[in-house]
């Protein structure tokens, strides 16, 4: 897995999914002490799975993330 854990990856989600909300990239980085190449790459991984959701925020230096759940499918 190119040195993601899948734990790793499992905690990221579901913080992201406790959450309900996207939420920037940097804070996710902050909240969860990891270097943001890592945890863009991490994240890149869970939205090729179709769990996340990334995208811009109003401003363009914000990269926004937030989970899909089964409600976005609803």
């Amino acid at each position: 897995m190119n040195g993601v854990s899948m734990r790793g990856r499992e905690r990221i989600y579901h913080l992201l999914a406790v959450k309900k909300k996207a939420v920037t990239l940097q804070k996710l980085s902050e909240e969860l002490d990891t270097p943001m190449p890592y945890l863009f790459r991490t994240v890149k991984r869970l939205e090729s799975d179709g769990l996340v959701e990334v995208f811009y925020g109003k401003e363009k230096a914000h990269i926004m993330v937030k989970a899909r759940t089964i409600d976005d499918y609803m």
